[in-house]
């Protein structure tokens, strides 16, 4: 079937009978209805419209009152009866200003010369007082839709690596709580770090925990450590579980603030705590 253009009555009479209306205008069908060309044309507008809609609003490179005045000048696109194409647009600045809440002319005027720039307005012209005449067109779809894609993606990325991060801490938050009672038994449950390397042999602390985890037996840091000196670091625990075993030996059992234990925790778990600290500790509080 020969491309149907045309509404009028004159080019009517070129068509088969099904594709004329009693009153002489060019239909065709969709979806097994009449529809006239005039219909079908506005129809497509309407979804150009839309289409148009969408990208303004996801392109980066318009602000909220240049999409406001895109929304504004397309009010305005009609379907011409006899070409049955769209028909070109116009706004004068206050009328712009006034549909589209832009407060000044200066931002009306920067926002047509953007429009100008990125091609969604063609300029064809003036009207006779002097407003200019534009073509709408939607140029940047595709580019539009490819940074929506992308967008996404990051979005996605940024997302799970701010969940990770959550997680993250909410475990390093849960095994850093140390109970009002320090104990051991206290601490079933909790997160154990076995991704930690000792700076020194696990073998030679824990070869004292088990003394401190005998029932009744508490000795000395000088006794304990002789040989490592004062200002030597303790080795490096391997699991939080083991710095809490050694801390509680350490204070006899007598420190129960949460605050100093993991202050005491985290130096040693660093390879920052010293006899010297615990023996300030126990010369200042006694």
């Amino acid at each position: 079937m020969a491309l149907l253009r045309s509404t009028s009555k004159a080019q009517g009479r070129d068509y088969p009978p099904e594709h004329v209306s009693d009153e002489g205008e060019v239909i065709e069908f969709r979806n097994g209805k009449p529809e006239t060309l005039y219909a079908k044309a506005t129809r497509e507008l309407a979804a150009f419209k839309f289409e148009l809609y969408e990208t303004a609003a996801a392109d980066p490179k318009l602000t909220d009152a240049a999409v406001r005045a895109i929304v504004a000048m397309a009010r305005y696109v009609t379907v011409d009866e006899r070409t049955l194409k769209p028909t070109v647009a116009y706004l004068s600045n206050i009328s712009m200003m006034a549909e589209a809440g832009i407060r000044s002319k200066t931002t009306v005027g920067n926002i047509r010369r953007l429009m100008i720039e990125l091609k969604y307005w063609v300029d064809v012209g003036q009207t006779s007082d002097g407003c200019r005449l534009y073509r709408i067109e939607n140029p940047r779809r595709d580019a539009v839709q490819m940074h929506i894609r992308e967008a996404r993606e990051k979005l996605r990325e940024e997302d799970t690596i701010r969940k990770e991060n959550e997680r993250r801490r909410n475990a390093d938050r849960k095994a850093g709580r140390v109970p009002k009672t320090v104990t051991p038994q206290a601490l079933e449950g909790a997160k154990i770090w076995d991704d930690r390397v000792p700076i020194s042999d696990p073998n030679y602390l824990r070869a004292y925990l088990g003394d401190f985890s005998s029932e009744g037996k508490t000795n000395p840091i000088s006794e304990v450590f002789s040989d490592l000196g004062r200002e030597c670091p303790f080795p490096v625990p391997r699991t939080e579980e083991e710095a809490v075993n050694l801390l509680v030996s350490l204070f006899d059992g007598k420190e129960n603030r949460p605050g100093l234990i993991n202050y005491f925790r985290t130096k040693l778990m660093s390879g920052n705590l010293t006899p010297a600290d615990i023996e300030k500790h126990r010369e200042a509080v006694a």
